[in-house]
């Protein structure tokens, strides 16, 4: 449980961040 505590933030994280790189992108 403890990996997925520390491993799932930062993979998410990873996401956003480039979600809102190509959001600022195409804006």
């Amino acid at each position: 449980m403890k990996f997925y505590t520390i491993k799932l933030p930062r993979f998410l994280g990873g996401i956003v961040k480039a979600m809102l790189g190509t959001f600022t992108k195409d804006s």
